[in-house]
């Protein structure tokens, strides 16, 4: 029974428990024009998978305010909880660079299970496909909500660079 397991955990190194906590922290800047595209998206995102999967929004760079944030929430009518990360330690823990990025993390592993673009809708800046061909975020939380294993692999974040400061 054991090898079974250990074979298990080989080819399914990423399978979310019912039970296990998962967060998408979703990286934005309300000024980034791609941010601002996919609202909706991550809108729709929310309400399908919001009630089992927790979701954050998180403004890295430091010319974010408050009052910005809240009428960028406003504007595009989010419901999911938006933070200043101003010292911008989340950030810097994921390696993010590009807004929007999402992490998707098990809060129970401590380990991110899928890291990157939200979809491919972009495939560079200034270059937008009409519709999406690959669906990265969306197909990995279908998995976590199904409890199958998250085949999708980390693809990356097209978008607006994060000013960092040391």
């Amino acid at each position: 029974m054991k090898k079974v397991f250990v074979f298990l955990i080989f080819v399914f190194p990423i399978l979310s428990k019912a039970s296990d906590s998962i967060t998408v922290y979703l990286f934005l800047s309300e000024d980034c024009p791609i941010c601002q595209y996919y609202s909706l998206e991550l809108n729709e995102l929310y309400q399908s998978y919001g009630a089992e999967i927790g979701f954050i929004g998180l403004f890295p760079n430091r010319a974010s305010t408050e009052r910005k944030i809240k009428e960028f929430k406003e504007k595009y009518k989010f419901e999911f909880p938006f933070k200043r990360e101003y010292h911008q330690t989340i950030s810097k823990k994921f390696g993010v660079k590009i807004t929007p990025e999402v992490v998707v993390y098990n809060e129970d592993q401590k380990k991110i299970v899928y890291q990157g673009r939200i979809d491919n809708t972009y495939a560079s800046l200034g270059r937008r496909r009409n519709s999406p061909t690959q669906t990265e975020l969306r197909d990995v939380l279908h998995s976590i909500h199904t409890q199958k294993p998250i085949k999708t692999q980390n693809a990356t974040a097209v978008g607006c660079f994060i000013t960092f400061f040391n």
